[in-house]
């Protein structure tokens, strides 16, 4: 008798750690996918900066050729 209760313990304990296998899981998978959009966000804020910086030099040596070129 006490061999069925032990075993039936064993099992209520397989099966808790089995969720709580799958809730870790979970839980790792939603970490992964918000470390990687923020990861992304930054690599694209940077880049966009890195862009409009760009962009801004390039008018003002535009503007500046123009006012040249037009005295």
């Amino acid at each position: 008798m006490e061999g069925n209760k032990k075993e039936k313990s064993n099992e209520k304990v397989k099966i808790y750690d089995k969720n709580m296998y799958i809730s870790q899981e979970k839980l790792r998978t939603i970490a992964i996918i918000i470390i990687i959009f923020i990861i992304g966000f930054i690599t694209g804020y940077f880049a966009s900066s890195i862009m409009n910086t760009g962009l801004e030099d390039n008018n003002i040596n535009d503007t500046s050729y123009n006012s040249v070129q037009e005295k």
